[in-house]
C-alpha cells in the first residue's frame, strides 16, 4: 500500500519513541532515588581484556561503563559515558561516547555500594568537568559558560 510521505514520516518516528526494555541477563539489578539501573562486570574483548563495569538505566539515557582497577595506576581514572543523560553535558555537543576523569575509587571489590557512589556522582551538578580526547589530552568543559 502507498503511504504519503508524511504518514509514513510520522510512523518512523512513532517507533523510535519506543524504548525497548534492557536485558536484565546476567545482570544485578539496583534500585536508587525511585530508578532502576541494572549493572554487571565483564571482561572486554575489545580492550585486551581490561575489565569493565557497565551501568545502564532501564530507559538506557545512563549507560556508563568504567574501567576497574584504575586507582592502582598512576594515571587519573576516568569514565566513559555512552548514553546521553550525565549531568553537566547536557549542553555539550558529542559525537559518540565521552570519557570524563572521575574521583579516585577503591575500586578492588566491586559493591552496590560502589555501583550507587558512581550513579550518585554522574547525576551531580558539577561546576567543571574534565574530558578527555582520543589522544589523551585533558580538556576542561565548564557546563556554566554555555547556559
Amino acid at each position: 500500500m502507498y503511504y504519503p510521505y508524511r504518514i509514513y514520516k510520522n510512523r518512523l518516528l512513532e517507533r523510535r519513541k519506543r524504548i525497548l526494555g534492557v536485558n536484565s541477563k546476567g545482570k544485578r539489578k539496583l534500585e536508587h532515588s525511585g530508578r532502576t539501573y541494572y549493572w554487571n562486570v565483564q571482561l572486554d574483548p575489545e580492550d585486551y581484556g581490561q575489565t569493565n563495569l557497565n551501568i545502564v538505566s532501564e530507559d538506557k539515557k545512563l549507560v556508563l561503563s568504567y574501567n576497574l582497577g584504575q586507582a592502582n595506576k598512576n594515571v587519573r581514572p576516568f569514565i566513559v559515558v555512552k548514553g546521553l543523560e550525565f549531568e553537566g553535558l547536557d549542553n555539550y555537543y558529542r559525537q559518540g561516547w565521552v570519557r570524563v576523569l572521575t574521583p579516585y575509587w577503591d575500586d578492588n571489590i566491586i559493591t552496590p555500594g560502589l555501583v550507587k557512589t558512581i550513579i550518585e556522582w554522574c547525576l551531580l551538578k558539577k561546576d567543571l568537568l574534565e574530558l578527555i580526547d582520543w589522544r589523551g589530552e585533558i580538556q576542561q568543559y565548564s557546563p556554566k559558560e554555555l547556559q
